[in-house]
């Protein structure tokens, strides 16, 4: 990584650590029958994941939960098969500024929605889906485990690095929590 480009993750991290100081947020955990809804972030899928991402939403339909999911991409544009999704928003590295903090109105409107659950389906680690993630005031938060997890429940995927193999586990989690 370059000196310059260090300097801009050093300055966003501490922004976030300044953010997350005044956040305030009552954890409770939650199951796919005790939620009403649920927030979804997730980065840069190719075709095979972002499929598992519409079965997931399908899956969580059958539990009559308000979904919402945000996407990043990390380029200068959405390429076209990702639009036009209902209930799904995007947005991509015109949508930052010089520190990686997005500045997108759906993102703020995203952070500032009180799920019951949110899901990061993130493999790679992006600071600006950290970013999200963190300052969401989402009730009860799952993610894969990483040096920078902020959430409540994590997966160790070690073994097999993929949206579905995450999704699987957060299926099998939490049809055993709160039963």
């Amino acid at each position: 990584m370059s000196t310059k480009k260090t300097i801009k993750c050093k300055i966003g991290r501490f922004n976030l650590r300044k953010r997350l100081k005044t956040l305030k947020r009552q954890v409770k955990v939650h199951n796919f029958n005790t939620a009403k809804t649920a927030g979804i972030i997730f980065n840069s899928p190719d075709e095979k994941s972002f499929e598992a991402i519409k079965q997931f939403l399908s899956f969580l339909s059958q539990y009559e939960l308000k979904v919402i999911a945000l996407g990043y991409i990390p380029s200068k544009k959405i390429p076209e098969n990702f639009l036009m999704r209902k209930g799904v928003n995007f947005y991509c590295r015109t949508d930052l500024n010089w520190y990686y903090k997005p500045k997108n109105e759906l993102v703020d409107q995203f952070i500032n929605q009180e799920f019951d659950i949110l899901f990061d389906l993130s493999i790679k680690d992006y600071f600006t889906v950290n970013y999200v993630g963190s300052l969401s005031k989402a009730v009860f938060k799952i993610g894969k485990q990483s040096d920078n997890a902020y959430q409540d429940l994590t997966i160790d995927i070690k073994e097999n690095k993929t949206v579905e193999y995450l999704i699987e586990q957060i299926k099998h989690y939490l049809n055993i929590i709160n039963n």
